[in-house]
């Protein structure tokens, strides 16, 4: 065979240059079709068949994939991202319209609090100068209103951020587990990216049952993602159920109490900056 993608002569069913099947046909409507089924998990790399491995051996298919079976497994990134787009498909159809009518009252609400602070307080305390330009405190206050709301939007890239926050605590409390005793910050983010993936397939499957229940991140109750959190643990890293619970407890508590400490030193050094600029202006 010699690829038409690379030009390289082979025998076998896959160029081994590019990778590119030696199987290659022209356009039709079924393989048009599977290749966008493929896209949102139904190919090969099977999102259903990845998503039972999931809810039924969680841990010992994380491992898998982090031992070098990939292929029959979904790309973990890609399948929050896909979970992300269903999540949002089921909730905008359990809600309705009235989504719709209470973003649009808050929305109302939001720009009449502006209008009104804007006619009490004409004066606003400024919080820094940068390159000439007044940054106003509601204005810090504003933008992080703001970023908090685009993360809201996009669920997927918000569930990485939050569990790239988890990555560094479980990286550090099961770095001498009997199973894995080495592993790295790229395997710990490949694993909460699979968990964060098992945690939204099972928001989906919560939010039509139950409804939609408005949260930051699940809509699943705590105990239920921390029973997931602690399955997970014990078979991806093979301590026993005692130990499990124990470590699961202790990132929680280290992920507070960091979270805690960036608040309290962010607050602090806009205190300190809010305070100085208004001695230095009186």
């Amino acid at each position: 065979m010699i690829c038409p993608n690379c030009q390289t002569e082979y025998i076998g069913n896959f160029c081994p240059s590019c990778g590119q099947s030696a199987k290659m046909q022209r356009f039709t409507v079924k393989n048009a079709l599977m290749s966008t089924l493929e896209v949102w998990g139904m190919g090969n790399r099977s999102l259903p068949r990845t998503l039972l491995h999931l809810f039924t051996r969680p841990g010992y298919m994380i491992g898998d994939y982090l031992d070098g079976k990939r292929m029959p497994f979904f790309p973990p990134v890609k399948m929050l991202f896909v979970l992300c787009i269903f999540f949002a498909l089921v909730t905008t159809f359990r809600d309705g319209n009235s989504a719709q009518d209470a973003g649009k009252k808050e929305s109302e609400q939001k720009m009449s609090v502006k209008t009104e602070a804007g006619k009490e307080d004409p004066t606003e305390k400024i919080l820094f100068t940068f390159n000439g330009k007044v940054i106003k405190i509601e204005d810090f206050i504003d933008g992080v209103k703001a970023t908090a709301e685009w993360l809201d939007e996009h669920k997927a890239i918000e569930l990485i951020c939050l569990h790239c926050f988890f990555m560094f605590f479980s990286w550090r409390v099961f770095r001498k587990s009997p199973v894995r005793p080495a592993t790295t910050l790229a395997e710990n983010f490949f694993s909460q990216v699979y968990i964060s993936g098992q945690m939204m397939a099972a928001s989906i499957v919560y939010v039509l049952i139950f409804g939609n229940t408005k949260s930051t991140f699940y809509p699943l109750p705590w105990w239920a993602l921390f029973g997931l959190f602690v399955w997970d643990f014990k078979q991806l890293f093979g301590f026993n159920w005692r130990s499990t619970i124990r470590r699961t407890i202790l990132i929680h508590l280290f992920s507070i109490i960091v979270f805690i400490l960036i608040c309290v030193v962010v607050i602090t050094i806009l205190g300190y900056a809010t305070g100085s600029f208004q001695s230095m202006s009186e």
